[in-house]
Formats: structure tokens, sequence, C-alpha cells
């Protein structure tokens, strides 16, 4: 029942976009306001009908109706129900489903936020419903997640055992959050493009989305870098996999947007790059969506080849080829009379970031599909590793980091050199005395010394800001703590960025950490035996086995001391899921804000001895607070300001820098 029922809900959501499309593309060169609200309606209804087909399937797993074939590919008796309801995106039809089921939340509250903009609100409502028409499209007939399995077998195959973890359980809906949430700003983009109304209106509007969505993504980012690190056993976080990087190129080009659009509210500048910006943010992914779909590239995140790649491909390049063709129809009208006026100037360090930005997400799509197009031009499939992105985008990820504590502190327009000298003295005396200090205290990989000196120079920038604003409020007579509410309150947007930045410190200190200064070491020991790792001493004591559902468990307990202080137990596991015939690591990991232990049983053999891998990854902690930082920070910076956005400044009118200026 469940199953016929989502059937129906995704064919009927088919025809109703399809109304939806041409009700309102007919109200629009009409000017006939039922024949838009039809259309406003059929988009509420798509959504509903999206939701009716999720909760069928969510249904359908639960009472475990093996004759959905969905369901007997993703879930079995044994499964435990959390992981039963997560199989919803556990395979590639009803991960398909998930993303239709966020457009129609973000779809719904498209439309409804552009009711106080009605010349942008139709258009945007029709590129909406052609996205979901796609999808929907797919659903209907590419990657039914209802289609029929005769007879059901007596019992499913589950859920990849690489999935049972609550951090890819919560991956991809926050991947998909971010992904599909770049489809509301396109949509505002196309709408301005279509009627003309190209200035600064729509870039106000579009700004919010890209955030939420990019708070979105830096969450997926960040969970399945987690799910990487607990669950695959090889000790690391960030393998510049094809599907890691697709889901990266995105969020480089939203980044790059949300620093750019303050230049064109503040000077009325790159209102065209804007424009470019989100269009390609929205076609980035719906690409990283074809690669994980078309079986193109290898990866562990990737699904099987499916007949949904070529039909992505090509709504690809429709997007591609209707954005930017309207973006070159366009082109003079968004154009501007203003110009950057000095080299050293606030305008030219976000210019400076942004370019850089895009650079980065060239070189990893370069990387990302260089493997598949030298195997269809030559037949012999290259690889490009983590040296080539590493390398490229080492000097790249400095540069954005020495901008990220200039630019906020530079003034609009152009700087003197006495502005210079007075804003950035301290910074530099900062970032040099600490960059010594780290050096005496043993720091010797020259990368890692050069991102904790500008990670330090940052900070510095930073602190001097909230210092001259709390000192502002607190002549006035507001005690410091209050001075310090209010500056942040009333600047939402600027203390939001300062806080989002503070958290990629800290994350490119924790990578700069575990990266230039792990340490491991691998040994086959008997119980009772012990081996040295660092500063730590590791007791092998013995195996255990035992059994979950399904699961066959054997159990290493190793015993720590650091010095002559015991650290406690570690227990590694190995686990053999009997239904799929797979192995699956479970490490044991002792964190602290200074390292991480890190335990892996790596092999056993009859006679009870076993192979342990420990690892130690100093600061990695640092990258997963700093996440949380950067998305409270990004979080902070979308609530509304309790003031008035600052205005454009007119040409002839002098520039205040922020460290002097601010409220």
């Amino acid at each position: 029942m469940a199953g016929e029922l989502g059937r129906f809900a995704i064919l009927a959501a088919v025809v109703t976009a399809a109304y939806g499309i041409a009700a309102t593309v007919a109200g629009m060169h009409r000017q006939h306001g039922g024949l838009l609200e039809a259309g406003r309606r059929a988009a509420v209804a798509w959504a509903l009908l999206m939701a009716l087909a999720a909760a069928a399937l969510w249904t359908a797993l639960v009472q475990r109706d093996f004759s959905v074939r969905f369901v007997a590919a993703v879930s079995e008796t044994t499964q435990p129900l959390f992981y039963t309801l997560t199989a919803f995106w556990g395979g590639h039809d009803g991960a398909l489903l998930l993303w239709a089921l966020i457009l129609a939340g973000y779809l719904v509250a498209g439309v409804r936020a552009l009711r106080a903009h009605p010349a942008l609100q139709a258009p945007a409502t029709v590129v909406l419903l052609a996205v979901a028409l796609f999808f929907s499209g797919m659903l209907a007939w590419a990657s039914n997640p209802f289609a029929r399995l005769v007879p059901p077998p007596p019992d499913g195959q589950g859920l990849n055992p690489l999935l049972r973890n609550p951090w890819m359980a919560a991956h991809p809906p926050m991947l998909y959050l971010g992904f599909v949430g770049m489809t509301v700003p396109f949509a505002m983009a196309v709408a301005a493009l279509v009627t003309g109304r190209v200035d600064e209106t729509w870039v106000g509007l579009a700004r919010r989305w890209v955030l939420v969505a990019w708070i979105f993504l830096s969450l997926g980012l960040l969970f399945g870098a987690k799910w990487s690190y607990v669950v695959l056993g090889w000790g690391g976080y960030w393998a510049w996999d094809p599907v890691e990087n697709a889901a990266l190129m995105p969020w480089l080009v939203a980044t790059a947007f949300l620093h750019s659009i303050q230049v064109q509210e503040r000077r009325g500048l790159l209102a065209t790059w804007n424009v470019a910006l989100v269009i390609l943010a929205f076609a980035l992914t719906l690409f990283g969506t074809f690669l994980v779909r078309s079986g193109i590239i290898a990866s562990v995140h990737a699904f099987a080849l499916s007949a949904v790649g070529p039909a992505f491909l090509g709504f690809l390049a429709a997007v591609v080829l209707a954005g930017f063709g309207l973006l070159a129809w366009r082109w003079d009208q968004l154009r501007r009379p203003a110009a950057i006026e000095a080299v050293v100037s606030r305008e030219t360090a976000f210019l400076a970031n942004n370019l850089l930005l895009v650079a980065a997400t060239a070189v990893v799509f370069v990387g990302t599909i260089f493997p598949a197009v030298t195997e269809a031009l030559e037949g012999v499939r290259s690889t490009v590793g983590p040296p080539y992105f590493n390398r490229v985008l080492a000097p790249v990820t400095l540069a954005l980091l020495l901008l990220m504590g200039i630019g906020p502190l530079l003034p609009w327009r152009q700087a003197s050199p006495a502005q210079l000298a007075r804003t950035f003295a301290w910074p530099a005396a900062v970032a040099a005395g600490g960059g010594a200090a780290l050096a005496v205290a043993g720091v010797r990989a020259p990368l890692a010394l050069v991102v904790f000196v500008l990670a330090l120079f940052v900070l510095a920038t930073m602190g001097v800001e909230v210092v001259r604003g709390v000192r502002a409020r607190t002549a006035r007579g507001a005690p410091a703590l209050e001075a310090l509410v209010q500056l942040v309150g009333r600047n939402r947007r600027r203390y939001g960025g300062y806080t989002a930045h503070l958290g990629v410190l800290l994350m490119l200190a924790g990578i700069a950490g575990s990266s230039a200064f792990a340490t491991q070491r691998q040994a086959t020991v008997a119980p009772g035996e012990r081996f040295q790792v660092g500063a730590y001493v590791v007791e092998f004591r013995g195996l255990a086995g035992g059994q979950r559902p399904g699961i066959d468990v054997v159990e290493a307990e190793v015993l720590v001391w650091r010095g002559a202080t015991a650290l406690g137990a570690l227990r590694p596991r190995r686990l053999f899921y009997r239904a799929q015939g797979q192995p699956m690591h479970e490490v044991a990991i002792r964190s602290s804000p200074s390292e991480d232990l890190y335990a892996i049983l790596a092999d056993w053999t009859p006679d009870g001895r076993a192979t342990l891998r420990v690892l130690i990854h100093p600061l990695v902690s640092w990258l997963w607070a700093g996440g949380a930082v950067l998305a409270l920070g990004a979080l902070l910076a979308a609530l509304p300001e309790r003031r008035r956005q600052a205005r454009a400044l007119p040409a002839g009118e002098p520039a205040v820098s922020p460290a002097v200026g601010a409220p």
C-alpha cells in the first residue's frame, strides 16, 4: 500500500510542477493575478506530494516491506530502527527522494519569502518549479524508489555497514540542505536577469539564503570528515576523494559570494561577478550530484552506475547555458560606473579573496575530473592524489589566511601608509612574537609554522577590532561586558563573520598540527607485550569475541600509559556483517584538546596475537571545535540586524575604517 501511494504522489508531483510552470508563465504574460496565484499554490501542492512520497517510503522501511526493491536493498530484519530510518538516504533512489523532499521545503519558503517582491516572485517560481519538475521526473522514470520486487525476498540485503554510523546518518541531510539551498538564490538571480531588476535588491534577498546553505554545506563537510576519521580506519579525515571535492567546490564559490556582496552593497561594484558566482554555485551542486550518480568516478562515497547520470548532465548543461546566457544578455545593464580607486583598499582585498577562492575551485575541479577525462580520451585511468591538491592549494590557503586578517581592517577606497602602520603594527608584533616563541618551543615544520603565525596575526586583527569597538562604548559610560554585548548585538553580521573566521583559524590550526606532527606505529604483539608510540606506552591485553544482531565482533583490549600515568583502556574492534559478508573497523579514540590517541585493530592470528596500529594526531580536536565555531558565527551573521544596513558610498564621500568607525 505504501509503495502504491508513494508512486502516485511522485507521478502527481510531475503533473503539478508542469501545471504550476504553465500557469505562472501564462500569468506573467497576461498579467493575470489568478494564474499567478495558481502557480504559487501548485508549488505548495508539489511540496506536499513530495512529503507524502517521503512518508510512504519511510513507512515501507519501518514495515520491512521487501516487495519494494529499495527497501530490500537497504534494510534487513536485524537492522536497528535508527539505521532503518536513515537507510532512506542510504541508496540511490532514496537519496534522490531526500533531495526532492528538501527542495520541497525550500520551494515553499522561497516563494513565500518573495511575496513583497512580486516582480521577482513569478519568474523565481518558474525556475523553482522547473527544478522541481526535473527531480520529480527523475524519480518517476529514471530512479523510482517504489519499484516492485517480485517475488519479495524473505529478508533484505541491509544497509551498507560503512553507513551505519551517526555521523553518516547526519552527513547526507546536511550536505543536501546545503546543495539544495543554492536553488533559491539561483532562482532569484535568474528572476532579476529576466525582469531586468539587477540592482542590489536581489543580492540583499539572496545573501541570507546563500548563508544558510553555506552553513549546512559546512556542517555536511565537517560531518563527512568526522565519519571518515572514525569509520574508515585509516586515521585521516580528508583524502581529496572526488565526492569530497564535489561538495567542497560549491562551498568555495559560496564563500566567495558572501564576501563579494559586501563590495556590491557598499560600493556598487562586482554586480556581474556576483550573479556569475550564484549561477556557478548552483551549477556545481548539480555537477556534484552528477559525479556521485553517474558512475564515472571511483569513490567510497559514490553510488553505483545509474541511468540518471546523462539526465543530470543534460540538466546541468541547460542550467549553465541559460544562466550565463541571461548574464551575457544583461551584461551592459549590470555594469556600474564605480571603479576600484586604489590597490590598497578593502575592495581590492575582497577582490583578491574572490579570485583566490575561484582559483582554488578551478584547481579542485581539474584534479577531480582529470582521471575521467584521460580515461575517455586515452582509455587509461590516471590518478590525481593528495600531493597535487596539497602542493597547489597550500599557497592559496596561506594567501587567503593573510587576507582574512588584512581585509576587514582596510578602509574603503584607499588606505594611507599612516593608517596601515597604525592599524597593523600591533597584530604584526603579536604574530612575530608568537612565531618566535613557537620556533623556540620546537615547531620546525615550515608550513605549519607559517599557518600558526598567520593565524595569530588574524586573531590579533580581530582582537584590535573588538577592543576598539568596546572602548568606543565604554567611553560613553557602558560597562565593558555590556559594551561587548551591545557591539555584537548591533553588528551581528560583522561579528558573526569574525566568529566564523575564528572557526576557520581553529580548523586550519587543527589541520596543520595533525598533518605536520602526526606519529604512528604498527606492531604485532602477543598478550602482555608492550610497545611505545611517541610519549605513550601501549600494552596489548588480549582479544575477545562476541556477537551483535547480524554482526560478529572481535575486540582488542589495549592499556595505555603516558609516563607513569595510566590513561585507561582502548578497545578497537573489527566487525563482520554476516548478511553483507563485509568486515569493518571500529576504531578506539582517546581525545584531548592537545591530541588524539587513535587505535586500530588491523589483524590477528589464531594464537591470539594482534596487529595494532596506533596513531597520535596533535590538535585534531581543534578541527571539530573550529567547525562548530564557524557554524555558530555564520548563524549569528544570518540573524537580522537591529539597525539599518550601511548605505552604499556615493562617489566622493569619504570612507571610514571600520576599526575606527565601528559603533
